[in-house]
């Protein structure tokens, strides 16, 4: 039986375009493969794994992601389609060569405008 998969990451992804940025999708898939989490009574378990990016990933069957993505819909009404990225702008001169964890920078307000229907928490 052949089907489509996608890897984790990928998913995540989806899943924060789809159903918001309410959560880290990437921690909730990995605590639901453990068993740990459900989204709103819902569970989405990989399928099978595979190779992605030299390593064993698990991989999600395209129609079972559909499937999550609907019924967490059907549970949560206020979901909101298309959240952009919460972007930052940060200032730093050219010239400065110290390691990313001992440079702490200022940082702008973020570029990110709530849309029409999201509410933020």
């Amino acid at each position: 039986m052949k089907f489509n998969v996608i890897p984790a990451p990928e998913v995540a992804y989806k899943l924060r375009m789809e159903l918001g940025p309410d959560r880290a999708w990437e921690d909730a898939l990995a605590d639901m493969r453990r068993g740990k989490t459900k989204v709103q009574g819902c569970t989405l378990l990989p399928k099978c794994m595979g190779k992605h990016r030299g390593a064993w990933r698990p991989m999600y069957a395209v129609p079972d992601v559909e499937a999550f993505i609907e019924a967490v819909r059907k549970a949560t009404p206020g979901t909101v389609r298309g959240v952009p990225h919460l972007v930052k702008t940060a200032h730093t001169l050219p010239g400065d060569t110290r390691p990313w964890y001992t440079r702490k920078l200022l940082v702008a307000r973020s570029t990110f405008t709530p849309t029409a229907g999201y509410l933020a928490v």
